[in-house]
C-alpha cells in the first residue's frame, strides 16, 4: 500500500506540472491567411480563440520595396467581441494598388480582456496576377515571367535586356543594384487587365521601388518588346542609381538614359531632331528638366533631345562623370548643384555647350536663374512606343501615396482605423 501511495502521489505531482486545458485556454490562439483577387483586391482573414473575450485586433503590414523609411501600416478591422472571433479585411485597390509579384510582409496582434496577448510572426504574401500560368526564366539580377510563347521568346527579350545592361554600364557606369522581376503579358488587352483605371494607350509600366516591370508584348511583336522592355529596364537601373528621399534627377536625364539604353535613335525621332536643330527650334535643357509637353510631336522631340543630350555628355565628358552624376543626385543635390560640381557647369551652360556642338549659338550668354527640380510625384510619363501602341512608367512613392520624409533608416508606423469590407 504505501508503494501504491508513492506512485499515486508522484504521478499526483506530474500531472500537477503539466498544462491542463483550463491553463491552455488562458492563452490566445489564431489561425490567418490571405486570398487575392488580382488586381482589385487583397483580403486578409483570422480566426482567432481566447478563454476571455477577445477584445481587440490589429493587423500590421508593410510593403517591401526600395525606400529609405518603412512604413508599417496599423488596420482595425471590425469584429463583435467574444471569445471566438472570425474577422477580415479588405485592401480595395481601385485608390492604391499593387503591381503583380509586389511583395506583403502583415502581422496580427490581438489582445483578450483577461490581459493576454498575441503577435503573430510576420508573414509574407506575394500579389500574384493568379489569372495566368506564368513561366519564368532568371539570369543575374533580371527574372522574366510570361505565359505566351516558347522558351526562345523569352531569351531573344532576356538577351536583349542584358545587352541594354552591358551598355549602360560601359557608356555610364549605371548598373542594376537591386534585382528586377519583368512580367511578359501577350496583349495589350491582357496588360490593361492587370492594371486599375489604366489609359487605353498604355503598352508597358514600369515601377521603380518595386522593382517591376510589366508590359504587353505579343510573341509576333518582338521587336518593339525589346525596345520597350529595354527602355523601361533603363529607368530601373537610373532609379536604383538615383533614388533618395529629398530630390528628383532631371526628365532629361532620366529619360535620355532610358533612350540611349535602347540603341541608335529611331528614324522618327531623328528626324524631328534634325528638323528643330536646322530650324533652331530645339527646346531648352530647362524646358525639358521637367514634365515633357502632352503634344505628342513636342513629347517626341523632347525624348529626342533626351537621348541627344546623353549622348553629348557621354561622348565630350566620358563614363567617369556621368557615374559622377548619378551619385550626385542619390545625395539629394539641385539639377544646376549637381551639374556644377561634377561638370563644372550649369543647366543654362550644359544648354549652350550642347547647342554648339550642334552647330547653333548659344541661346543666352548669361546664366539664368537655378533651375528648381520638379518636386517628387506619383507618375513618369514615358515616350509613346509606336504609332498605335504606346508605354508610359509609373512611379509609386508609397502604398498610403507620396511619401517624401527626410528621416534615413527609421521605421514610421501609421494607425488606419479602417472597418471590415
Amino acid at each position: 500500500m504505501k508503494r501504491l501511495a508513492l506512485i499515486v502521489l508522484i504521478l499526483s505531482l506530474f500531472l500537477a506540472i503539466i498544462p491542463g486545458t483550463s491553463q491552455a485556454q488562458e492563452t490566445i490562439s489564431a489561425s490567418y491567411d490571405t486570398n487575392i483577387e488580382f488586381p482589385t483586391a487583397l483580403t486578409f482573414s483570422l480566426d482567432a480563440e481566447s478563454s476571455a473575450d477577445i477584445s481587440q485586433i490589429i493587423l500590421s503590414y508593410k510593403i517591401d520595396r526600395i525606400t529609405t523609411v518603412t512604413v508599417i501600416t496599423d488596420v482595425e478591422p471590425q469584429f463583435n467581441t467574444a471569445p471566438v472571433v472570425k474577422t477580415s479585411w479588405e485592401w480595395d485597390m481601385s485608390t492604391v494598388s499593387l503591381p503583380p509579384g509586389a511583395e506583403i510582409q502583415y502581422s496580427w496582434r490581438i489582445e483578450d480582456t483577461a490581459g493576454h496577448e498575441l503577435e503573430t510572426p510576420w508573414k509574407t504574401v506575394q500579389f500574384n496576377d493568379n489569372r495566368y500560368s506564368w513561366k519564368s526564366l532568371t539570369e543575374g539580377k533580371i527574372t522574366l515571367f510570361w505565359y505566351e510563347g516558347d522558351q526562345s521568346f523569352a531569351q531573344e527579350l532576356m538577351d536583349s535586356g542584358n545587352s541594354a545592361l552591358v551598355k549602360l554600364v560601359q557608356d555610364t557606369g549605371a548598373h542594376l543594384e537591386q534585382a528586377v522581376d519583368i512580367y511578359i503579358y501577350a496583349s495589350s488587352k491582357d496588360l490593361l487587365g492587370a492594371l486599375i483605371s489604366p489609359q487605353e494607350w498604355t503598352g508597358g509600366v514600369a515601377f521603380p521601388e518595386y522593382g517591376i516591370i510589366i508590359i504587353g508584348i505579343a510573341p509576333d511583336n518582338l521587336a518593339w518588346g525589346k525596345g520597350a522592355m529595354t527602355h523601361e529596364l533603363a529607368h530601373l537601373v537610373t532609379y536604383q542609381m538615383t533614388s533618395n528621399p529629398y530630390s528628383d534627377m532631371p526628365t532629361w536625364l532620366n529619360e535620355g538614359l532610358s533612350m540611349y539604353a535602347e540603341g541608335p535613335l529611331d528614324p522618327t525621332f531623328e528626324f524631328l531632331l534634325d528638323k528643330a536643330i536646322s530650324e533652331d527650334k530645339l527646346f531648352s535643357v530647362q524646358t525639358i528638366s521637367s514634365n515633357f509637353p502632352a503634344n505628342p510631336g513636342e513629347a517626341t522631340l523632347s525624348y529626342a533631345e533626351s537621348y541627344s543630350l546623353i549622348q553629348f555628355l557621354i561622348q565630350h565628358y566620358g563614363q567617369e562623370k556621368m557615374l559622377n552624376l548619378l551619385s550626385t543626385f542619390k545625395q539629394g543635390s539641385t539639377y544646376d548643384d549637381a551639374l556644377e560640381k561634377v561638370y563644372g557647369f550649369d543647366t543654362t551652360g550644359l544648354d549652350n555647350l550642347w547647342r554648339l556642338s550642334l552647330g547653333l549659338e548659344p541661346r543666352q550668354a548669361t546664366p539664368t536663374p537655378q533651375a528648381t527640380p520638379t518636386p517628387k510625384t506619383g507618375f513618369l510619363g514615358c515616350r509613346e512606343a509606336s504609332a498605335k501602341t504606346a508605354h508610359n512608367s509609373v512611379t509609386w512613392l508609397g502604398a498610403l501615396g507620396i511619401l517624401v520624409l527626410p528621416v534615413l533608416g527609421e521605421a514610421i508606423r501609421v494607425r488606419a482605423r479602417r472597418s471590415k469590407r
